[in-house]
Parts: C-alpha cells; structure tokens; sequence
C-alpha cells in the first residue's frame, strides 16, 4: 500500500481487559505497546499489567476513550508511530482514520473507503449481492412513514427495522404497524429497511482478512446468538450450527466478497442462518472483530498481526489452503448489572480469565459492563463446553451483583449443549 510508515510504537485506544489483551499480542510481535486511560481511570489495576501509559486530556465529553481529539493528542504525547483503535466504535470510525493519517499516524485498521462503504448499508447490499450472497427480502431505504404501509402488507409482521447506516441506531424488531411508522419517523435521514423477520436464526461472523488488491482469506465463523446485559454472552468458534459444507460456502463466499471490494486489514461478513440451513447476509464488521481470540486459537493465526503486517506494507502470506480449524474454542463475558465494590474475586483457573476487576475496586457497569471475559479451547466442543462451566461454577464474586448465575445456567442448558442456540425473534423485541 502507498504511504507506508514504519511502526515501533503503538497506542491502544481501548481500555480494560479489552486493552491489555490487545497490547499483549502488539508486544509478543515485537512492539512497543501504550495503553490509554482517562482520569477516572487513573488508579484502575489493569494499568499495573502495561508498561507505558498515558492520560487522554479532558474534553468534557462523556466519554474520554470515544473522544477522537483526546486519543489523537494522547498518541502524539506518548510518541506513538500507530495506533490500534480497539473493538469500540472508534474502529469503524473513517472521520478517525483521516484524522490519524492526517498527523502522520499509522491507522492499525481498514482503508478509510473500506470504512465508507461498509457503514453505507445500501452500497454493502447492493455489493454482497454483486458477489453473490443472498439478502432477506426487503424493502428500499425508507424515509417517510407512510410508505412502510405498504411494506407491512406485504411481509406481514413481525418485520425488522434496519437503519440505512451502521452505528447510526439499532435494528428493532416490530409487531405492529404503529411501531413499523415510528421506526421509521425516528430514524430520520439515516432511512431503514423493512426486512422480512426470520422466526429462528444463528447469527455467525466470518472472519477475513484481505490485502487491498483483490486478495482475501477467510478464518473460519463464530456464533454470537446468546445475548447478555453486556452484548454477547457466549460465542463459539466454530459454530455448531454449521457443517462443513456450509461453513466453506459462507467462507469463500465472504473471502470472495471482500475480495471483490478490494478489502484492506481484518474484517468479519455477519450471517443470519434459518432453520432450515440458509444463509442471508446481515452485515460486515470493518475492523478486527470482537470475537477474534477464538479465530487465533482455533485456526492458529494472529489477526492483530495480521493488521500490523499489512499497515506495514507487508504482503499478505496466507494462503486459503493452508487454514483449517483445529479443536474449538469458547467465551462468556459475564456482565456486571449493578454498581459495587468488589470484596472477593477468584476464579480456579486465572489463565482462562481476562478481567479489568481488582478486589477493591468500585465498579460501574454504565462505564464498562464486563467484569471478566472466560475463554477456553479443547480439541472437542463438549470439552470445550465442560472446561468453561467448570471455570464458571468454581468462580467466586463477592460484593458486586453480575450475571454468573445466569452464565452456569446457561451452559447448563441442554439446548446449547445440543448446539441448537439460535436466536428467536422474541429475544429481539
């Protein structure tokens, strides 16, 4: 790629768990790794597992990590070269990438055209279905209530409402003509599609990495149907929902999709399967997706490096025959749901736990909703499964008020341990 400048030095822009997992894999490549922290932060203990950090300067913005002037100016301070924007929304941000470039920083992300287009639902359909992958029936972006009438009579209900753009607002399930025009009243200029619901679906992402002249490779799905208060609650790598013959067809599928844009860096092609094995292209993810740890483990490669490779001028390397899934891999996040303090904090296996929770510390779930990320992998999904509640059901919180209980619940759960998570349209009222 043109322009390419050297990198030593790179600031994370994420915070917690989150950040210190991120700068531990910048650090086992070799490089320098400074993570970020606001002044609410300042005695946070996942601080004392980094070794350079610096102070985003006040702005008086809610949120000092969501600030792209406070990360830009925290980065110049600390004599970055680069920086990696994290899993939060700054990563989608094309406004954030141009300002980075702009002051002579390094982005660890996609093209800022690669982030354009993909937060642009229209021009993202319209090129999925260029390359082939099937939509849900749907409606044109809608701007006037009056015109969903129609849609309603046509797809019945319940629909799901998706706005024209990413990140603009969420997608809602609607059940009745009222709520189907106010959705689209709310969502204003952004637009939305009327989309035909499915009754039961997984939701899958396709892990990809592209090189930017029309070369890709796919690493294998996740599953991220069972959701929590804090987003997902497990995700599995791979999907026990896909066979093998599916699993090539959405990975070659989303590798030839982002191919055909040009795609540049790690990104992941988001599905909707039916019941009845179908998939539908819901979305792409520009970035590197939430879920990547389990990609790392269970495909043996190192998408962060894949990043630093590839903003480095670097070629690609990969080659599509060479990935295969070994053995699997899953995570629960388990959310905090209430503010506390932390009296008592311990896990029986600390190497499978990724938490930015210290006993002591006072806790606020608006600020950070996570109190401990546990992954595990194993050459089988049931010793996967075994291995992860075992970590759960040893696990002892004390004084703060999580989801826990919910989480030994679920891996209890005889529907999940039968790979049959799909999301029903009622979870998404």
């Amino acid at each position: 790629m043109s322009d390419v400048r050297p990198i030593q030095r790179v600031l994370v822009a994420d915070r917690g768990e989150v950040g210190v997992r991120l700068l531990r894999v910048l650090e086992a490549n070799g490089l320098e790794g400074v993570a970020v922290f606001s002044d609410a932060d300042a005695d946070a203990p996942w601080l004392d597992h980094v070794a350079f950090a610096v102070r985003i300067p006040p702005s008086g913005t809610r949120d000092p990590y969501m600030d792209p002037a406070g990360i830009v100016s925290a980065a110049l301070d600390s004599g970055a070269d680069a920086v990696h924007p994290g899993l939060h929304g700054l990563a989608r941000s094309a406004e954030f990438a141009r300002t980075l470039h702009n002051v002579g920083l390094t982005w660890l992300g996609p093209r800022i055209d690669d982030l354009t287009w993909t937060v642009d639902r229209v021009l993202a359909r319209a090129r999925a279905r260029e390359a082939g992958l099937e939509l849900l029936p749907s409606s044109p972006l809608l701007f006037d209530p009056d015109a969903v009438e129609a849609w309603c009579e046509r797809f019945g209900f319940p629909l799901v409402m998706r706005p024209g753009r990413r990140l603009a607002m969420r997608s809602r399930v609607v059940h009745d003509r009222s709520s189907a025009r106010r959705a689209v009243a709310e969502a204003g200029q952004v637009g939305v599609f009327a989309e035909r619901a499915l009754p039961e679906a997984r939701h899958v992402a396709v892990a990809v990495v592209g090189d930017g002249y029309g070369n890709a490779v796919h690493v294998g799905e996740h599953e991220l149907s069972l959701l929590g208060p804090a987003g997902v609650r497990l995700r599995e790598c791979p999907s026990a929902g896909v066979d093998a013959g599916l699993r090539a067809r959405i990975g070659q599928g989303s590798a030839d999709f982002l191919a055909a844009s040009r795609y540049f860096g790690v990104g992941a092609v988001h599905y909707l399967i039916g019941s009845d094995g179908l998939a539908w292209f819901l979305d792409v993810e520009p970035g590197l997706p939430e879920g990547f740890a389990l990609h790392d483990r269970v495909y043996g490669v190192d998408l962060i490096g894949a990043q630093v490779a590839l903003a480095s001028g670097e070629e690609l390397g990969w080659d599509q025959d060479d990935i295969a899934p070994d053995g699997c891999a899953a995570e629960v996040a388990i959310a905090l749901t209430r503010r506390g303090c932390a009296t008592r904090l311990e896990f029986s296996d600390p190497g499978c736990v990724e938490t930015a929770v210290s006993v002591g510390q006072r806790v606020d779930p608006a600020r950070y909703p996570v109190l401990a990320r546990v992954r595990v992998s194993a050459p089988t999904r049931n010793a996967a499964l075994v291995r992860l509640r075992a970590n759960l059901e040893s696990a002892v919180v004390e004084g703060l008020e999580c989801d826990l209980a919910a989480c030994v619940d679920l891996l209890a759960d005889l529907a999940v341990w039968e790979g049959r998570t799909s999301r029903r349209i009622a979870d998404r009222r």
